[in-house]
């Protein structure tokens, strides 16, 4: 957490869009976009088994064609600049920045002084953006997202039983994120503009993720060890209780999303990792029709940090659990909570074309 004054400055600056102009070019660039991308991804037949995608390459996320993730057509957000912060005496420009310097020499773990969730609670994040720090409001994802979200799910759980593995073609829809990130060191570019594909989810209630961590835990030892030497009894006594899991939107926390960082190290730092130590803003873009865009405050929270709350504890368990059941994991790694600021909707027809609904 970010030792930041608590007395923010609450003057706010309200972005005026003046690119409505701009809008129709745009969003034609974006329906070729996506139409390039729904033909390459038709074009892969080949469905790739249990044991050579779905449990054995846990981190295989595959390019999906010519996807690119939405431009910012408007920005509503927020922001105050926060004088008494202990960051500002610090250069804005980052591109010097030694990121080994992020990471405590005493215990390889880092902390995500840019963001400041203290009052979280109160609906409201801070984070550090282009050097000043601002003030967002978090939203919760409405019906429409949280109800597609969870039905593309579902589907996909459903095609996963008759194929008897993960069609890649799955790759797309709700689960993995085109994210985007910019504003950090540049480890080997002369641009800091980054695109990713993350697998990410819901996260639980903090009042209920403890005790369905324990759940989800117990429940694939359980079936791992009923359906030892075989595989299909496994993936289908899994794809059950995901089935049963998604069931109920109620228990969802819809400000949130939650995901792994799998690579970043203290001697590897990837480019969405060294963006988002930098610059807390993201935008998720998921490639489906509907085509939903997330923008949020990323914060990472690592495992070996010993000033985390419990509750970010629990969240590191539950998302690495989350994750392992399906494709197994050593559950002790650095997590990304995707903090929903705005929600877009940029399915290129004439209704949405980019407009704000969260």
């Amino acid at each position: 957490m970010s030792n930041q004054d608590n007395s923010w400055n609450k003057d706010t600056i309200q972005d005026k869009n003046n690119s409505r102009n701009k809008d129709d070019s745009r969003n034609k660039d974006d329906t070729q976009d996506k139409d390039n991308s729904q033909d390459n991804s038709r074009n892969q037949d080949r469905l790739t088994t249990r044991r050579g995608f779905l449990w054995g390459a846990s981190t295989a996320f595959i390019s999906l064609g010519a996807f690119s993730a939405a431009g910012c057509r408007s920005n509503h957000t927020a922001g105050s600049d926060s004088a008494g912060s202990d960051y500002a005496a610090k250069s804005n420009t980052v591109a010097d920045t030694d990121p080994s310097s992020w990471w405590h020499k005493d215990g390889g773990f880092i902390t995500h002084d840019t963001v400041d969730t203290r009052q979280l609670a109160q609906g409201i994040i801070h984070a550090r953006i282009d050097g000043s720090w601002r003030e967002f409001k978090v939203i919760e994802l409405p019906d429409r997202f949280v109800d597609w979200s969870l039905r593309v799910r579902e589907s996909r759980l459903g095609r996963m039983l008759r194929f008897g593995g993960m069609d890649p073609r799955d790759l797309a829809g709700s689960h993995n994120a085109c994210v985007a990130t910019y504003g950090g060191p540049r480890r080997d570019s002369a641009v800091s503009l980054n695109t990713a594909y993350k697998g990410m989810g819901f996260a639980v209630h903090a009042g209920q993720i403890a005790e369905t961590t324990r759940k989800i835990n117990e429940e694939r030892l359980r079936i791992e060890r009923d359906s030892r030497n075989d595989p299909g009894k496994e993936l289908r006594a899994k794809v059950k209780f995901l089935a049963d899991f998604y069931s109920d939107a109620s228990i969802f926390d819809r400000t949130k999303q939650v995901s792994l960082e799998l690579f970043a190290s203290p001697d590897f730092q990837t480019h969405t990792f060294l963006n988002m130590m930098a610059n807390p803003i993201a935008s998720a873009s998921f490639l489906a029709f509907p085509t939903f865009e997330i923008r949020a405050v990323p914060q990472l929270l690592h495992p070996k940090n010993p000033g985390l709350s419990r509750q970010e504890k629990d969240m590191i368990a539950y998302t690495n659990a989350v994750h392992d059941f399906i494709h197994n994991g050593l559950g002790n790694r650095m997590v990304c909570v995707y903090h929903v600021v705005e929600l877009y909707d940029d399915t290129p027809n004439d209704m949405c074309r980019g407009k704000r609904i969260a």
